[in-house]
């Protein structure tokens, strides 16, 4: 019988990409469904290796991974982060180049975990303070495959990438061109503010066809 070094290839990488999302502190969960490692060989491979790295936490995260993509929307910031986090993926070729071409239960491998943790780790160097974690970053990806309630999108204005929330009535704009239509001022305000004014006596008794009148 002929042993074959590709079996072993896929090991190696198998455990290469268990230890990079080790670092970055995803719950055994994840790293189970997207290195196809069991939770046993996971829980011993982390007593083994990551016990005594300064890097790593005490111990692997419990519960559930994320799921809510409200966390985007969260703020300005995190919205932006997201849109150059969507950005790094893309360059990487962890996203695909169209929603419907991937089925998103399908997105966990070997190979585009590997490009995952590759463009999760230019994307910390460059904002390393970021509350965006690896598994915040599978769930942007997932949902970006799957496209209902998230795309990206360019700024109506200066043409910048932006994640785009499908849900959503207000202009697509990046979060700085926003804050300069509104002027810093709540979005309800600009409204009133941009509304002329007009007395009761001054409103027109027959409005005109297709608008509706006063009501009272």
């Amino acid at each position: 019988m002929r042993v074959s070094d590709a079996r072993y290839g896929r090991d190696i990488r198998r455990y290469e990409l268990a230890w990079k999302l080790v670092r970055f502190d995803a719950r055994t969960r994840t790293i189970k469904r997207w290195t196809g490692l069991s939770g046993y060989r996971i829980r011993t491979f982390y007593r083994a290796y990551a016990a005594g790295e300064p890097a790593v936490s005490g111990s692997p995260l419990r519960g559930v991974a994320p799921t809510q993509v409200q966390f985007f929307w969260k703020s300005a910031q995190l919205k932006c982060e997201a849109a150059v986090l969507a950005g790094f993926l893309r360059t990487f070729h962890a996203l695909p180049a169209s929603s419907g071409e991937v089925d998103p239960d399908s997105l966990p491998s070997i190979p585009r975990g590997e490009r995952l943790c590759r463009a999760y780790e230019e994307f910390q160097s460059l904002v390393p303070d970021t509350e965006i974690t690896i598994e915040y970053a599978m769930l942007l990806l997932a949902e970006l495959v799957r496209g209902v309630q998230m795309e990206l999108g360019r700024c109506s204005t200066c043409q910048v990438l932006i994640l785009v929330d499908r849900l959503a009535i207000a202009a697509t704009q990046c979060a700085y061109c926003a804050h300069e239509a509104r002027a810093g001022l709540p979005y309800p305000v600009t409204l009133v503010a941009a509304q002329p004014t007009l007395n009761p006596e001054e409103e027109p008794e027959d409005p005109t066809p297709g608008k509706q009148g006063r009501l009272f």
